[in-house]
């Protein structure tokens, strides 16, 4: 196999290994989402009036809620009150979205996976003949 083989494939297993890091990014986010999801739906069916609102690495605080109506962040900071269910919606487009994306990452990963596989098939093919 020529120096420039070996470099190609250094660098497609490089591009491979990054694509897998962003596939498993991408099924963070959904299993986040899909959580949020869960909990606005618990919280639009509860009668309950009071919950643990999360202060940071760990910390908890007990909060009444005094209005089931959400602050959604839209971008740029700017916050827009909606329903649970507005934000359920929300969120299921960006599931959505999530999914998509997986998609195309997987369609490349596939792609350079066949380019390695076609590379190594060349360096085999060369190795027989010597």
């Amino acid at each position: 196999m020529e120096q420039q083989d070996l470099i190609k494939l250094s660098i497609l297993e490089q591009q491979s290994n990054q694509i897998e890091e962003q596939i498993n990014a991408v099924n963070q986010n959904i299993a986040q989402l899909e959580a949020l999801s869960l909990s606005l739906l618990n919280l639009d069916r509860d009668k309950k009036n009071g919950l643990l609102a999360p202060m940071g690495k760990g910390i908890f605080i007990e909060s009444e809620i005094k209005s089931k109506k959400l602050f959604v962040n839209i971008g740029s900071n700017i916050l827009v009150k909606k329903t649970p269910q507005e934000s359920i919606e929300i969120i299921e487009n960006q599931v959505k979205e999530m999914h998509r994306i997986k998609h195309l990452l997987s369609e490349q990963l596939e792609k350079s996976a066949n380019e390695l596989q076609i590379l190594i098939e060349q360096a085999q093919k060369e190795q027989d003949k010597k």
